[in-house]
């Protein structure tokens, strides 16, 4: 493959987070991350749907992806995972890689508050490379794998 999932991952800058309340209901939301091997770091102010949602159900989705002219060129990440609230020096880290990604944040980045997603189940699907899994819609095959 020309390009790994996690290439893909850390050379993006937008996903969208589905997380879902004790009782069910599922809220998305567009988050900007940064991310380090399998953890992706994101930002959630206290009060926000997408917060009181992990506190009562730690766990989200989230989907990044391209949208090109030519969908035999398509790719994009489906990953599931475990989230952790940070705080204290994993939480300054968090800080450090969004000012690193996003120089224009300054000292606003220090200033957010920050979860972690590890990534425990990641599907990549890169279209015009061969996959583990092929499926087929919209009059197009789809090429996927599971690489974590």
């Amino acid at each position: 493959m020309s390009e790994s999932a996690f290439e893909y991952l850390s050379s993006h800058s937008l996903l969208f987070l589905a997380t879902a309340s004790p009782a069910g209901d599922v809220h998305v939301a567009p988050m900007f991350y940064a991310s380090e091997d399998k953890a992706i770091f994101f930002s959630a102010p206290d009060g926000s749907v997408t917060a009181e949602n992990l506190r009562g159900n730690p766990v989200a989705a989230v989907a990044i992806a391209d949208a090109p002219a030519d969908w035999s060129q398509a790719r994009g990440l489906q990953i599931e995972g475990p989230v952790a609230e940070l705080d204290g020096d994993l939480e300054a880290a968090a800080a450090q890689l969004f000012q690193s990604k996003y120089s224009h944040l300054g000292d606003a980045a220090s200033h957010s508050h920050y979860w972690r997603l590890d990534a425990a189940d990641v599907r990549y699907v890169h279209n015009g490379e061969a996959g583990t899994e092929s499926f087929e819609t919209l009059g197009q095959t789809w090429e996927r794998e599971k690489v974590a």
